[in-house]
């Protein structure tokens, strides 16, 4: 994906949906909306993910030009940081500063009040003890996930993107490797994710819900809506410069290191 289909202003039927997602949170909140997957189906495009779900394409493509133009009206900028241009380090820097502190605070407060939800109305909402179980798996996956991430992959695409010298040797061989594992990883955390998304109806609390359990709800669907796009960021975004970065430094090593051509006698 270039920097200009992230951020250009023409959208259109061959567009891929992680193009509009990387725009910003209102352009996810409205593929969201139609259920598009723009996680797992990143590369997919407009055309074919609404010929997939029914969707009419013009609407859409309407509706996404609507939201740049409110983005524009109220002073906001419609789209993030251009990620291609910037260092990796910085691109790291805000994932970890802004979707992993995210995600770990958000964690440690629904894991304070969703047992206490469980345990004062479970009885009379047993799907409750689904979303317990549910979001339990998610958080005890989660840390040590971005663990893995922050002490032994980053650290490396930091040096891919800093060091003019040859590559460094990894202990994992190449970044190729832990990159499969984190996004299978992802795979299986979006699954949480549409699991928690089913059984509480869409995060809508029943009519007899307390705050408790509204305030729960409310924190599990932006938990759900950050994560989402802190794992697109990375499967889109920085992964891929990771691997291009990797091979560009190997080409360059492998030309240092070639025998010239020999010259005639």
């Amino acid at each position: 994906m270039t920097s200009h289909e992230a951020e250009g202003p023409v959208v259109g039927p061959e567009t891929t949906l992680a193009a509009v997602a990387l725009r910003g949170d209102p352009y996810m909140a409205l593929l969201d909306r139609y259920g598009f997957d723009f996680c797992r189906g990143a590369a997919r495009t407009l055309g074919d993910a609404c010929a997939a779900q029914g969707v009419a394409l013009q609407s859409l493509l309407t509706e996404i030009e609507e939201v740049g133009t409110r983005a524009s009206n109220d002073g906001s900028s419609p789209t993030p940081a251009d990620w291609n241009q910037r260092p990796l380090a910085e691109l790291i820097a805000f994932i970890v500063d802004t979707h992993h502190a995210f995600t770990r605070s958000t964690i440690a407060r629904i894991s304070r009040m969703l047992p206490k939800v469980v345990a004062k109305h479970g009885a009379q909402h047993p799907h409750l003890q689904s979303v317990a179980a549910t979001f339990g798996e998610l958080a005890m996956e989660m840390e040590p996930h971005m663990r893995r991430e922050e002490m032994v992959l980053f650290p490396f695409i930091r040096e891919l993107g800093s060091s003019p010298e040859g590559p460094v040797t990894p202990p994992f061989g190449t970044v190729r490797n832990p990159v499969r594992m984190m996004m299978r990883e992802h795979d299986r955390a979006e699954e949480l994710l549409a699991s928690l998304y089913a059984t509480t109806n869409g995060f809508q609390p029943p009519a007899d819900a307390c705050i408790a359990q509204k305030t729960v709800y409310a924190a599990l669907a932006a938990l759900r809506i950050d994560l989402l796009r802190h794992m697109s960021l990375e499967n889109d975004l920085l992964f891929p410069r990771a691997m291009e970065a990797e091979l560009q430094k190997l080409s360059r090593a492998r030309a240092v290191t070639s025998p010239g051509t020999p010259t005639a006698p």
